[in-house]
């Protein structure tokens, strides 16, 4: 067996160990979404995906997020679900790109120019907590102030740094409902989509799909584990 044949096979069977061929049940397979999986004779209820499938698009969506960090280009991440939300940060900061994964805002990229008064209005009770500022309000009003920017800080520490319009967005799981808004945005704004996708996900207009288990916190670890190491291999070699 040759050497690329033997990594292959390792790399299926630990995509299989962290449960990345699972998809839901067959009654919620989207139509789109057939071409990844695989078709038994056998009777059952779960879909499973091709996992030769999921290896491609992992490299598929290396390859096209190395030539964008290479390029300078920004990738916004969400993964604004319990599963997924210590993946999403993993990502976002090893390649130095904002990420949301507490909640997706309404409005974030088809109203940018507003989103944008709302994270100048964070960073400024920001300067304020660092310079102690906040320390010398009236109890009531301090108190307020913190309560907002705690919650200000789960929403938007992420991406307070953005000033303009992402040029790709990353997806986990599209048929979450907020980020199905962030999808349909990402489409009116003309930004690429690149997401992992279960069973159930309407992949129309995504740009790189990573077929695979996007529920599940083994899947989604392992999957964001692999594209950083196979983005960093790639950037390293350029």
């Amino acid at each position: 067996m040759e050497q690329t044949e033997i990594k292959e096979k390792k790399l299926e069977e630990a995509l299989k160990s962290a449960g990345c061929h699972y998809g839901r049940a067959k009654r919620f397979t989207h139509p789109l979404m057939k071409k990844y999986l695989l078709r038994f004779e056998r009777r059952g209820n779960i879909e499973f995906f091709n996992l030769n499938k999921t290896i491609e698009g992992l490299n598929a969506a290396a390859n096209f997020m190395s030539e964008l960090i290479k390029n300078e280009k920004t990738i916004l991440f969400l993964g604004a679900k319990p599963s997924a939300e210590k993946a999403i940060e993993k990502i976002a900061k090893e390649f130095n790109m904002p990420y949301m994964n507490y909640k997706w805002v309404g409005g974030f990229l088809t109203n940018f120019e507003t989103i944008k008064t709302r994270l100048e209005y964070f960073k400024s009770l920001l300067e304020k907590e660092e310079s102690g500022e906040i320390e010398n309000y009236p109890p009531v009003e301090k108190k307020r102030i913190l309560k907002e920017l705690d919650k200000m800080k789960k929403i938007y520490n992420g991406v307070k740094d953005l000033n303009k319009l992402p040029d790709v967005i990353f997806i986990i799981d599209l048929r979450y409902p907020p980020h199905e808004t962030a999808k349909r945005e990402a489409i009116k704004k003309n930004i690429p989509i690149i997401a992992i996708c279960g069973s159930d996900n309407n992949i129309r207009d995504v740009n790189v799909v990573i077929p695979a288990n996007d529920k599940a916190p083994s899947s989604i670890n392992l999957l964001i584990d692999l594209l950083i190491e196979k983005i960093k291999s790639k950037l390293q070699n350029g």
